[in-house]
C-alpha cells in the first residue's frame, strides 16, 4: 500500500520505501562483517518487526536462521517502567549461538531490556540488537549490548513497514507518522501503540 492510499491518515512520511531498503542493505552488510562465516540467529519481535526481519535476512549475504518471539509491554506513567508479558517464546535453542534481536522500533526500551535479559539467560555465544528505528530521547538498551540502528526518529506514532496502529497500516511501504486525530478518533483519546518497545 502506498502513502497516497491513506494520505488523510498521515501527518507526514518520514522514510520512503527506497530509503528503508537501502539502509536495510547497509545494515545487512555491517552485520555480515560482525558475524563473518558464522550463522547468526535473527530473533524477530512480532508483529512490528516481521517485515524488517525478513528483508534483513534477504539482504544478508550468507546463511541465517530466523526465530520469532512476541511480547506485550504494559507501560506506566513512568515510561521506562512497567511490565512485559511473553506471548510467544522462541522455538530455537540459542545456546552457544550468535543471536541478533531484530525489532521495528525502540521507544521506551522496556521491552528490549526485557528481551536482552531473557535471551542472555539462555547461554548465547553473543547477543546484539538491530532496530530499524530508535527514538533517542526515550530509548535505552542494556549497557554493553552492541546495537545497530537503521534510523533515529523523533516523537509521534509511527506506522508502516510492519508497524501498526490497532492492526492497521502494517502493509504501508513507507514509514510515516500517524495523524493524532486518527488515533484519537479511534479510541476517543491519544494512545500508545502496542508495537512500541
Amino acid at each position: 500500500m502506498d502513502a497516497s492510499h491513506v494520505a488523510d491518515d498521515l501527518e507526514s512520511v518520514i522514510l520512503t520505501e527506497e530509503q528503508i531498503l537501502a539502509r536495510v542493505g547497509a545494515l545487512a552488510a555491517e552485520l555480515h562483517d560482525r558475524y563473518g562465516s558464522r550463522t547468526p540467529v535473527l530473533v524477530g519481535v512480532l508483529g512490528g518487526a516481521a517485515t524488517f526481519t525478513v528483508d534483513l535476512a534477504r539482504a544478508y549475504p550468507a546463511q541465517v536462521e530466523i526465530g520469532w518471539m512476541a511480547v506485550k509491554s504494559y507501560s506506566t506513567r513512568n515510561r521506562a517502567s512497567g511490565s512485559v508479558r511473553l506471548l510467544k517464546d522462541l522455538d530455537l535453542d540459542i545456546a552457544g549461538r550468535d543471536v541478533l534481536i531484530v525489532d521495528g522500533v525502540i521507544d521506551t526500551g522496556l521491552t528490549m531490556s526485557w528481551l536482552i535479559t531473557n535471551l542472555a539467560q539462555r547461554g548465547p555465544a553473543s547477543l546484539a540488537v538491530c532496530a530499524l528505528l530508535r527514538k533517542p530521547e526515550t530509548a535505552h538498551v542494556e549497557a554493553g549490548t552492541p546495537t545497530y540502528v537503521g534510523f533515529d526518529v523523533g516523537d509521534g506514532l509511527i506506522v508502516g513497514y510492519g508497524l501498526d496502529h490497532e492492526g492497521h497500516y502494517r502493509n504501508l511501504r513507507c514509514a510515516a507518522v500517524l495523524a493524532p486525530e486518527v488515533y484519537a478518533a479511534r479510541r476517543g483519546r491519544p494512545v500508545v501503540s502496542d508495537g512500541r518497545t
